[in-house]
């Protein structure tokens, strides 16, 4: 059961659409891309930063989810005691592997050489940027409703 909540997570979730919308916009729409990418003239020092901006993201990711779980011992024993907290740790994980993976690859153009000129450089960018955003902003938005699950907790003890 648990199995198949987190093959759930992991596959139906807007950080998967991403992946999916990246994949296919290289497939259908390569040339257009292609032309745009070649277009495009930015300072290779700003490009550079701008690679790590998923890696300084999901550093920050990781922070928070640290302090999601382990804010300090009276709100985790609330967490500890509530039935949904293993569906919690659930997007937790996969959160933070998406954050891992979409970080390693907003360095792969860096690595190659090949910057945002080309097809696929650009769409990885662009799908790094996209899908380590919506990561952080779920992270984001999950700290701000454990508070109120807290809360509300606090509120029946």
């Amino acid at each position: 059961m648990k199995l198949f909540y987190y093959l759930r997570v992991f596959f139906l979730s807007v950080e998967a659409c991403i992946l999916a919308v990246g994949f296919l916009s290289w497939v259908y729409l390569g040339q257009q891309i292609q032309s745009f990418a070649s277009s495009i003239a930015i300072n290779d020092e700003a490009l550079k930063y701008l690679m790590f901006l998923p890696a300084a993201l999901a550093a920050w990711i990781f922070n928070e989810a640290r302090v999601l779980l382990q804010d300090d011992s009276d709100t985790f024993k609330v967490l500890v005691r509530w039935p949904d907290y293993w569906k919690l740790k659930s997007h937790l994980w996969v959160s933070l592997f998406y954050a891992v993976f979409f970080a390693s690859l907003s360095l792969v153009p860096w690595v190659v050489k090949s910057g945002i000129s080309s097809v696929g450089g650009l769409l990885i960018f662009i799908v790094s940027i996209l899908g380590q955003l919506t990561v952080a902003i779920s992270v984001y938005f999950a700290r701000i409703n454990i508070k109120e699950v807290i809360i509300n907790a606090e509120s029946q003890y």
